[in-house]
């Protein structure tokens, strides 16, 4: 069985990745939400989770139509997850212990930019239309 893979396979994959980050990101605003009645910086850190993670999930959806607008914007949010979670690992708090947060906070983000900046010439072409 010869399978080859597509032109949009790089594409795809990251899109699966972002999906993955995005369901963290996810239920990690939602379990802060119960922490909010006795904690008055989670009553914002919480909403502000649960909106990055629905941009995220759009942008994944959206991801495959080839527009650049779209990678532009998902490469700005890995971007500045990855320099968010370099922040917060020169900070003396200890966030980023075990390999949970390892993963998600660095190694899904890191692949994902690899991902499209390696199929950035996997672009569908879209056609012209017809004027």
């Amino acid at each position: 069985m010869n399978q080859t893979p597509s032109a949009n396979s790089a594409v795809e994959i990251a899109a699966v990745l972002v999906v993955v980050q995005a369901s963290f990101s996810l239920v990690a605003g939602l379990s802060a939400l119960p922490f909010a009645i006795v904690e008055p910086g989670f009553r914002a850190l919480g909403p502000i989770t649960i909106l990055i993670a629905i941009a995220m999930f759009w942008l994944a959806r959206n991801l495959h139509r080839g527009h650049r607008w779209e990678r532009r914007w998902l490469v700005m949010l890995e971007l500045i997850s990855l320099t968010l979670t370099v922040l917060l690992t020169l900070l003396p708090i200890g966030t980023l212990r075990g390999p949970v947060p390892l993963l998600v906070n660095v190694a899904i983000p890191l692949s994902v930019l690899v991902l499209l900046a390696g199929g950035a010439g996997d672009r569908p072409v879209r056609p012209a239309d017809p004027v």
